[in-house]
């Protein structure tokens, strides 16, 4: 690992020898209890009043991450991990099925316990999605 200093000597930007790596766990937290999920355990991402929450498709528990979904959209593996619009990020481990919605949208159903999300793929996304779940 290469620090570049400045003339204070202090950090500025940290370069790295290693090529980027997927998260395999995410940090979220259940009250005062931080927990590190596993990233194949994550069913859906969502936000909801400036909250980002995360579900374990495995038990269906609900917990708050301190990312917001951009940053998180960024760090996850993006073959397991589509970002269906604004307020969702889904995975492909817990895709029930998908049906189009309003023509040119796309509705989709998880398996997960006590799904109470509508999520709709936007018009815009819709085509990659359908990409991104064939090449799965």
């Amino acid at each position: 690992m290469v620090f570049i200093l400045s003339r204070k000597q202090k950090p500025m930007v940290e370069i790295s020898d290693t090529p980027n790596r997927m998260r395999k766990r995410l940090l979220v937290k259940k009250g005062i209890e931080n927990i590190a999920l596993k990233t194949d355990d994550i069913a859906l991402i969502f936000t909801e009043n400036k909250i980002v929450f995360v579900i374990d498709g495995q038990t269906g528990k609900k917990y708050i991450t301190d990312k917001n979904l951009s940053v998180l959209e960024q760090e996850l593996d993006r073959t397991v991990f589509f970002r269906a619009n604004r307020k969702y990020i889904i995975s492909i481990n817990f895709i029930k099925a998908f049906r189009p919605f309003e023509k040119v949208k796309l509705q989709v159903d998880l398996n997960i316990p006590e799904n109470n999300h509508q999520i709709i793929v936007s018009q815009e996304s819709a085509k990659s999605f359908k990409q991104w779940i064939n090449e799965a």
